[in-house]
C-alpha cells in the first residue's frame, strides 16, 4: 500500500479528466486509473470523447484546454533537495496534526498546506495495493511525486518518500509518519474532510473524482455538489446518500461479485436495500440518465425479489418516480432489457401486478398452462 503526494501540473489531469470529460457509457474502463506522471516513459498524448451528459459548454471548453496541458506533462521539472524535503515535511506536519486540528481554526502553516492541495485521491490496483494521491502546487506548473508507503513489521508503519518526477526513481528524502495511523482508508477520510472543510481551493468539490469507494461504507454520506465521474460504487452500499447536484455523468456502478443467496430471501435486507436505494435515487439530477437507469433497475430487481410480500399500493411511489420523463430518455444509456423493465414497472396496472405476483408464486402452474 502506498500514498502518493503529487504536487504540481498533475492537478490539470485530476482536475478534469476525472471530472466530466470521459464517456464510459460505451467503453471499458481500466481497473486502475492511469496517472499521467506515475510512469513518465509510458505516457502518450491523451485523446478523449465527451458524452455531454449533464455537462455545459464552459466545462467542455475547459476540459479541452486542460487536455492540452495534460499532454504537455513531460515538461522539464527541476527541483533541489530542499524542495523535496519541504514537501515531505509539509505532508508529515499535516498528518501528524490531523487528529488535533480544530474544526474552526487552523494555524497559518496548516492553512497554507491545505491551500496548496488541488486534490486528494484514494485508489486500489489489481494487487490490492492502496494509496492516497495528494496533488498540490509548491511551484506553479511543476510536479513532485511523494509516496507514503506501508512498511511491514510489528507494528506496521507508514513512511514518506519523494520520487523524481522525470524518472520515477526514489529520491533520498524520507520521513516516518506517526504511529497512530491505523489504515489508509481512515487517513484518507480524515484528510479529505479537513481539505473540504478548510481549503480555499475552488477545486475542492472535485476531490472525489475517480475515487474507488468500494472499500468504504457509504451509507448516509452527503456527497452533494461533488464531481464523482469515474468514481466506483457498489449498488448495495448506495443507501440514503445525498447526491444533490453531484456530477455522476460517468460514475461506475458495480454489483458485489458474489451476493449471498440467503440475502435475497431476507425480507429485512431487501426492504433496507429498496428504501435506501430509492432515497438515493430521488437526490440524483434528472439529466444524469445513466445513473438514474442503473439505480432504478437495481431497485426493480430487489422489488421483484420481494414481490410476494408486496401489494399494488406498495409500489405506487416507485411507479410514480419511474413515470417521469427522464426515464423515457435513458434508452441510450442502459441496456434494452433494463430500459424495458423500467417501462414495464412504470406502466404496470393493478391487474398486471397481480398476474406478475401470481406467476412468481406459482411458477410451475404457469409453466404447465403455457405448455
Amino acid at each position: 500500500m502506498s500514498i502518493d503526494f503529487t504536487p504540481g501540473i498533475i492537478n490539470t489531469y485530476h482536475g478534469d479528466i476525472y471530472n466530466c470529460t470521459t464517456n464510459t457509457d460505451n467503453a471499458k474502463t481500466p481497473d486502475t486509473p492511469k496517472w499521467p506522471c506515475d510512469n513518465w516513459e509510458e505516457q502518450q498524448p491523451i485523446n478523449s470523447t465527451f458524452s455531454g451528459e449533464g455537462y455545459i459548454s464552459d466545462q467542455y471548453d475547459l476540459a479541452q484546454h486542460q487536455l492540452q496541458q495534460i499532454n504537455a506533462c513531460h515538461t522539464n521539472t527541476t527541483y533541489t533537495n530542499a524542495d523535496y524535503s519541504k514537501v515531505v515535511a509539509q505532508l508529515v506536519s499535516l498528518i501528524t496534526n490531523i487528529e488535533t486540528i480544530s474544526s474552526t481554526q487552523l494555524t497559518q502553516q496548516t492553512q497554507s498546506i491545505l491551500n496548496q492541495i488541488n486534490n486528494i485521491r484514494y485508489e486500489k490496483n489489481k494487487s490490492a495495493e492502496c494509496r492516497i494521491i495528494v496533488i498540490a502546487n509548491p511551484k506553479p506548473d511543476k510536479a513532485i511525486i511523494t509516496k507514503i508507503s506501508v512498511e511491514e513489521g510489528i507494528p506496521i508503519t507508514f513512511s514518506v518518500q519523494t520520487m523524481f518526477s522525470d524518472t520515477n526513481f526514489i529520491a533520498e528524502q524520507r520521513a516516518d509518519l506517526p504511529t497512530n495511523i491505523k489504515d489508509i482508508q481512515s487517513l484518507y477520510q480524515k484528510m479529505t474532510k479537513l481539505y473540504i472543510e478548510h481549503s480555499e481551493n475552488k477545486n475542492r468539490m472535485k476531490v472525489f473524482a475517480g475515487t474507488n469507494f468500494i472499500d468504504f461504507n457509504m451509507t448516509g454520506q452527503n456527497l452533494s455538489g461533488f464531481v464523482l465521474t469515474l468514481s466506483r460504487f457498489y449498488f448495495e452500499d448506495l443507501l440514503n446518500i445525498n447526491f444533490t447536484d453531484a456530477n455522476l455523468g460517468d460514475t461506475i456502478f458495480l454489483h458485489k461479485e458474489h451476493p449471498t443467496p440467503k440475502l435475497y430471501k431476507d425480507g429485512q435486507y431487501l426492504d433496507k436495500q429498496i428504501e435506501g436505494l430509492f432515497s438515493t435515487l430521488l437526490t440524483i439530477n434528472d439529466n444524469l440518465l445513466r445513473a438514474k437507469a442503473e439505480i432504478a433497475s437495481t431497485i426493480i430487481k430487489f422489488l421483484e425479489a420481494r414481490i410476494t410480500n408486496l401489494s399494488y399500493n406498495d409500489i405506487l411511489k416507485y411507479q410514480q418516480e419511474f413515470q417521469k420523463q427522464c426515464y423515457k430518455q435513458v434508452k441510450a444509456f442502459t441496456t434494452l432489457s433494463r430500459y424495458n423493465k423500467i417501462q414495464t414497472w412504470a406502466e404496470m396496472s393493478e391487474y398486471q401486478f397481480e398476474v406478475f405476483q401470481y406467476e412468481t408464486l406459482n411458477p410451475k402452474k404457469c409453466h404447465t398452462r403455457l405448455i
